[in-house]
C-alpha cells in the first residue's frame, strides 16, 4: 500500500542518487579539464611518429630479414588489444569498441589482449576463442609501470593493433583501431586497415646501422605511441562518462518530477478525505 512516508521516502532517496552522481560527474569533469590540453596537444605528434615509424620500418625492409622486418626477436603473430574499463558509469563506449573489436577479432588475431574488466565480461558472453591474456586497467591514473609492462607483452607480436576509443569533443566519441607496431599496410585479406595514414616509401640513410635504429623505434617510440593510445582512451571514457551521467541526472529529474505530483496528489487526497469525513460528522449530529 502507498503512504505519504512511502512516497517521501522514495524523493530523498532519488534527491541522494541524484546528489551522488552530481559529485561523480564534476569528478570527471575536473580530470577532463586537467587532462584534455596536454593529450591533444600530444595528438599529432604521436600520429606523426606512428606514420615515421612505418616509413623507416618499409625503407628499411630491403637491409634486413623481410619476414621479421624487425632487429627484435618477433613470434609473426597479430595481436587484438581490447582497452576497456574495470567498472561501468561509462555510458556506450565500451560496447561500441566491443562491436569494432568483434568485427575483426575472429578473422585476424591470433593472439588477444584485454584490459579492463568490462572488456573481459563482453568477451565471455560473445564466446570468443582466442588465445587471451587479461589486465585490469588502472581507474585513476595510469603510470609509468604500467605502460611498460604491457608495452613489453606486445613488442613480441609482429603486429599490434589497438582498439580504443578516441576524444573528439566532451559530448562525442570515435570507437576506432590504430597500428602500433610499424607495420606498413596489409593487403585486405590479411587485416583490417587501421585509420594511420598510408606509407609512401620514402628512402632513408640508416646510420650507425639499421638494426639499432629500428631498435630505437620499437623499444622507445612504440611506448610513446601507447601511452598517447591509452592517454586518449582515459579522455574518451571520462567524456563517455560525463554524457552518460547527465543523461542519468535528466532521467532522476523526470522521475523526482512523477514523484512529487504523487506525493501533492495523496496529500490533495488525503486532505479532501479528511474534509469529506468532517461533513459527513456534521450531517449526522444535524449541525
Amino acid at each position: 500500500m502507498i503512504t505519504k512516508k512511502s512516497i517521501e521516502f522514495e524523493i530523498e532517496s532519488l534527491t541522494n542518487i541524484k546528489g551522488m552522481v552530481e559529485a561523480y560527474e564534476e569528478i570527471a569533469a575536473l580530470r577532463i579539464r586537467r587532462n584534455r590540453d596536454q593529450v591533444l596537444r600530444s595528438r599529432m605528434f604521436a600520429e606523426e611518429l606512428n606514420t615515421l615509424f612505418q616509413q623507416v620500418r618499409l625503407s628499411a625492409s630491403d637491409k634486413i630479414d623481410p619476414k621479421k622486418r624487425s632487429y627484435l626477436e618477433k613470434n609473426g603473430k597479430t595481436l587484438f588489444v581490447f582497452l576497456s574499463t574495470n567498472t561501468g558509469l561509462y555510458g556506450n563506449i565500451v560496447r561500441r569498441i566491443f562491436n569494432l573489436f568483434a568485427k575483426y577479432v575472429g578473422q585476424y588475431a591470433d593472439n588477444v589482449l584485454i584490459i579492463g574488466k568490462s572488456g573481459l565480461k563482453l568477451l565471455q558472453e560473445q564466446n570468443i576463442i582466442k588465445p587471451l591474456t587479461y589486465l585490469d586497467f588502472p581507474e585513476t591514473t595510469i603510470d609509468s609501470t604500467f605502460i611498460d609492462r604491457i608495452g613489453s607483452y606486445m613488442l613480441q607480436f609482429e603486429r599490434v593493433i589497438v582498439f580504443y576509443a578516441k576524444f573528439a569533443g566532451v559530448m562525442h566519441q570515435d570507437e576506432t583501431m590504430i597500428d602500433i607496431s610499424g607495420s606498413p599496410p596489409a593487403a585486405p585479406r590479411e587485416a583490417p586497415a587501421s585509420k594511420v595514414s598510408q606509407n609512401v616509401k620514402i628512402k632513408y640513410f640508416f646510420e650507425p646501422e639499421v638494426n639499432k635504429i629500428l631498435g630505437f623505434f620499437e623499444k622507445e617510440i612504440f611506448a610513446s605511441i601507447l601511452e598517447q593510445t591509452v592517454s586518449e582512451f582515459q579522455l574518451a571514457k571520462l567524456s563517455s562518462r560525463v554524457v552518460g551521467l547527465n543523461n542519468a541526472i535528466d532521467h532522476i529529474d523526470d522521475e523526482l518530477k512523477k514523484t512529487i505530483f504523487k506525493r501533492n496528489a495523496f496529500v490533495h487526497a488525503e486532505s479532501n478525505r479528511k474534509q469529506l469525513q468532517t461533513f459527513s460528522s456534521m450531517s449526522l449530529w444535524n449541525i
